[in-house]
């Protein structure tokens, strides 16, 4: 995920900035899980962010005055306001101004504590409680989800099975994920896909699945 700074320039698809941006606006492109009253959890993208707001892109039907949470891979939460809406497009003025190079970082999983861990920034999770089905060594599993993201998912297993090196999680509205155990605990476990998902099939699968507004 690269980025590169410019001087943001009104055009159409910005008809509304608020008067306080701040000019310098970092041009990237990083998922994030959004929560709206009434929306549930949604994937969004955000294409642009400064200190004082971001531009995203979400599938929802949000609205102006609209009071958000963004959680960004790696751990990243902003909260904000929408200041306008348009053609899935919304920008987001911030309760309080952020230091965007320590949420790029963050998110990129260079900032000083991820090096330490030497860890990869963790996709957003999206709650989710259903039916699924985990088929290892042939044969198939009826487990519970308890939240998904593009690179994974959590899911209870009424029995234990013999979990094989790579599986297949199957979850109906999704195409079969091929996948590998990454914990086990009590009847709970957490697996890795091999390829994470499409952000444009999970985007319409929560879509789905969450309430309508």
């Amino acid at each position: 995920m690269g980025a590169a700074e410019h001087q943001f320039d009104h055009d159409s698809s910005d008809p509304a900035p608020w008067a306080e941006r701040a000019p310098r606006t970092v041009t990237t492109l990083m998922v994030g899980k959004l929560i709206c009253a009434g929306t549930g959890e949604q994937l969004c993208r955000v294409r642009n962010i400064s200190a004082t707001g971001m531009m995203l892109e979400c599938p929802l039907p949000l609205h102006e005055a609209d009071r958000i949470v963004v959680e960004l891979r790696g751990g990243p939460v902003l909260e904000g306001k929408i200041m306008w809406i348009s053609e899935g497009r919304a920008g987001v003025q911030f309760h309080e101004a952020i230091d965007v190079e320590d949420v790029l970082a963050a998110a990129k999983g260079s900032s000083p504590a991820a090096r330490l861990r030497r860890a990869v920034p963790r996709a957003p999770r999206f709650a989710i409680a259903g039916n699924a089905r985990l088929v290892c060594n042939g044969v198939s599993h009826a487990v519970a989800m308890e939240n998904i993201s593009q690179s994974g998912a959590r899911v209870r297993l009424s029995n234990q099975p013999d979990l094989d090196r790579v599986m297949t999680l199957v979850v109906p509205g999704l195409s079969p994920r091929s996948c590998t155990v990454r914990w086990a605990e009590g009847d709970s476990a957490g697996v890795a896909f091999i390829e994470m998902i499409p952000y444009a099939e999970l985007s319409a699968w929560l879509s789905e699945v969450q309430p309508p507004r």
